[in-house]
């Protein structure tokens, strides 16, 4: 068996120093890999041509390792999802967030992370679809709320059955014929609702799945929160570092959403402008995905940690929490690179602190992998 210092000695060759990416694609998309080894790895575009993995050091020190995925095999043997789920990564033209996620539900839901993940993935799948059309509802509500008449003695439309709400867009569209083109206008309507799918227009959009994330990881922070005022002073530390990480991802998360839904305040001129907009608007829209990028696998580890793992559960959850790329100072009205630069360093020190308590350090992988997989299903 291969141990923690034998796996340090491998990857040297491909150690880097103090990892500073600039933009959210240079620091990578996590991938929800199940070999342990590799937990907490992101994927992203190699300078040449292809992807690299970029792994966090194993022992919680600085740098990462920047590897092809050709050298994997010098220090782990990745297990048949990670092999799967790396040919359909490294098929896709378009890397991101969104892109990995959906790669990573299919694989999971072929059975390849066991059936709890398969069952999980394919139930997320639908909640999204059903999510997504909640979102293109919000919108046609909108084009009717913006384009009738202001004394128009119809019933609000949120109010209205479906058929109506039919002929009311119909109407609305024909209403402001010179303006949008009624057909265009229908296409742009699911293009924007497409763009807006994780998160809605509205403050409370519940069942949005970026909304709901954003809700369970304050409820993550608050309840590391109380663990941690019954711990030993160094172990409750580590946690208002998680924590003081957490409310700043949800910071600039609630920034970048804000930021996002006002370009669609006036839906007509946004269907007006859209054309000539559309890549502006859909990187504005992408943003807090690439924020919350890899929040949903910190998540997991603490859900599915228990009552005893929980302090297990912070250390990797120390590795995990991801460096924030000097790009996302623009709009935030804060130095999120620099408040994150400094937990990263106090949970790399705490975290060095804690190797001995850690299972796959001393050379047991096999639970470790079950509960890799078991985050699959916790995060799906």
């Amino acid at each position: 068996m291969t141990d923690a210092s034998e796996i340090e000695q491998l990857l040297q060759r491909y150690a880097t120093g103090r990892y500073r990416p600039a933009t959210f694609l240079e620091r990578g998309v996590a991938l929800p890999l199940t070999t342990p080894q590799l937990l907490g790895a992101r994927v992203r575009p190699a300078p040449r041509r292809g992807l690299e993995l970029v792994v966090p050091h194993p022992a919680g020190g600085d740098g990462v390792y920047i590897l092809p995925w050709s050298a994997i095999g010098d220090f782990c043997a990745p297990s048949l999802h990670d092999r799967i789920l790396w040919d359909r990564v490294a098929a896709l033209t378009l890397l991101s967030p969104g892109t990995v996620r959906d790669a990573a539900r299919r694989v999971a839901a072929e059975g390849y992370a066991g059936r709890a993940a398969a069952r999980a993935a394919a139930q997320a799948a639908d909640c999204r679809l059903a999510s997504a059309a909640q979102v293109q509802f919000e919108l046609l509500l909108m084009v009717i709320r913006q384009g009738e008449p202001p004394n128009n003695p119809l019933p609000p439309a949120a109010r209205d059955n479906p058929a109506n709400i039919q002929l009311r867009v119909r109407g609305a569209l024909k209403r402001h014929a010179n303006r949008v083109n009624p057909v265009r206008a229908l296409e742009v309507v699911e293009e924007v609702a497409g763009a807006f799918s994780q998160f809605g227009f509205r403050p409370e959009a519940e069942s949005a799945p970026l909304i709901r994330l954003t809700r369970d990881l304050r409820g993550m922070a608050d309840a590391i929160t109380l663990w941690a005022g019954l711990q030993p002073p160094e172990d409750r530390q580590s946690a208002q570092l998680i924590v003081a990480a957490t409310d700043m991802t949800l910071r600039a998360a609630e920034r970048s959403i804000a930021e996002a839904r006002s370009l669609v305040t006036d839906v007509w001129e946004m269907m007006h402008r859209w054309d000539a907009e559309a890549d502006r608007v859909r990187a504005l829209a992408i943003r807090p995905e690439w924020v919350l990028d890899g929040w949903d696998r910190m998540l997991a580890l603490w859900l599915s940690a228990g009552a005893a793992g929980q302090l297990e559960a912070l250390a990797d959850m120390a590795l995990l929490v991801p460096v924030t790329p000097a790009e996302a100072r623009d709009g935030l009205g804060f130095d999120a690179e620099g408040d994150s630069e400094r937990q990263r360093n106090g949970l790399r020190t705490w975290r060095r602190t804690v190797l001995a308590r850690q299972d796959w350090l001393t050379g047991r992988f096999a639970p470790q992998q079950e509960r890799c997989e078991a985050m699959l299903e916790a995060c799906a």
